[in-house]
């Protein structure tokens, strides 16, 4: 490797470019001396030593700075944690404001996609033909209840398909049934 560039740097000192460059006059006549750099051996000793302390000022006012830049606002660490702890509370505080619309709203058991409405002698789905007739003991309360308590009962015989639920008219009653194909599953919900 010290032969081929060696030999390199002797060519362009013999081309006739190198006598146009200002810069071959620099060059010295001595291939060995690319080789023989000492580095910092050669450097100034003090000069050394004022860049390093200038480092280590640098440093040490980098880490006093650190810890004021750093420091949590009220246990947020990052932007991200700063977001997440908005979004929660946003997210808190309108499951509080809608907390009663929630508990009062059913979806259908039927359909599912419907809800569930109660007016003076019906339970009904909004967008299937779901329709119970009501009793004074009888409302959506009591009707989420028992729709629960057959999810419940279901699971607990080990069947964890999802069940299906229909409306079965007999002897001129009309009733919401739990239906379950793979457990035999046939019981009145309501």
């Amino acid at each position: 490797m010290q032969d081929i560039v060696s030999d390199e740097l002797k060519r362009i000192k013999d081309s006739p470019i190198s006598d146009c460059l200002e810069s071959s006059n620099s060059v010295s006549s001595a291939p060995d001396e690319l080789w023989e750099y000492s580095g910092l051996q050669d450097a100034y000793q003090g000069e050394c030593e004022e860049i390093l302390l200038e480092m280590q000022r640098i440093f040490y006012e980098d880490l006093r700075r650190e810890p004021a830049e750093k420091e949590p606002k009220e246990g947020i660490e990052s932007w991200e944690d700063e977001q997440d702890e908005y979004l929660a509370r946003a997210v808190y505080e309108h499951m509080q404001l809608n907390d009663e619309q929630v508990q009062k709203q059913i979806w259908c058991p039927i359909c599912k996609r419907g809800e569930l409405q109660q007016n003076h002698q019906l339970i009904y789905c909004t967008l299937c033909k779901l329709q119970l007739n009501r009793d004074d003991e009888v409302n959506l309360e009591v009707l989420r209840d028992r729709l629960a308590e057959a999810h419940v009962d279901h699971l607990e015989r080990g069947c964890r398909l999802k069940p299906k639920f229909c409306l079965e008219t007999k002897f001129g009653l009309t009733a919401l049934y739990i239906l379950c194909q793979d457990c035999s599953t046939f019981e009145i919900v309501i």
